[in-house]
């Protein structure tokens, strides 16, 4: 009973966490004007609205209601105040230091639940965090060449 508690916490935190980045890539996708950058993080809150519905749907199969979950959270409107300023930090070491933080709850959720029909949901995701993170890893890089060499990132070439 331990070991399913166990997983019932990991899955919340990993949808919760799924729920946030969600957000927090679309609040980044707003404040963007290259592009390239703005794509990318489209991108990526459609991934974390994917990895929240398979998480919803697992722990929909544990009996636990999402919005119970969901309850727990701050207030979606924290999340999402968007200002119109354009920032000038690096928004991809944010991405990456939660993406690591998703990483190592999935691993170890992995470690907890070895059924092998969530073992299928759980390595597609591993694929797709690991994917953004080496994503994230070079972007930031190149935000932070261009940065120090002080091209102007509003513009539209790449």
């Amino acid at each position: 009973m331990a070991k399913e508690r166990d997983i019932i916490i990991l899955l919340e935190r990993l949808l919760n966490q799924s729920r946030q980045d969600k957000l927090m890539y679309l609040n980044a996708a707003d404040k963007e004007n290259l592009p390239t950058y703005k794509r990318f993080f489209n991108q990526q809150a459609l991934y974390r609205n994917k990895m929240y519905y398979d998480f919803s749907t697992l722990l929909s199969e544990h009996g636990i209601e999402v919005e119970e979950v969901l309850l727990k959270r701050p207030d979606i409107n924290q999340l999402m105040s968007t200002s119109i300023k354009r920032e000038k930090h690096n928004p991809f070491n944010q991405f990456l230091t939660q993406d690591l933080l998703f990483l190592e709850n999935l691993n170890a959720l992995i470690a907890a639940n070895q059924s092998e029909k969530n073992q299928v949901i759980y390595h597609k995701q591993l694929l797709k965090i690991t994917a953004c993170i080496e994503n994230n890893k070079s972007l930031s890089e190149e935000f932070e060449m261009k940065e120090m060499m002080g091209m102007n990132l509003t513009d539209s070439s790449l």
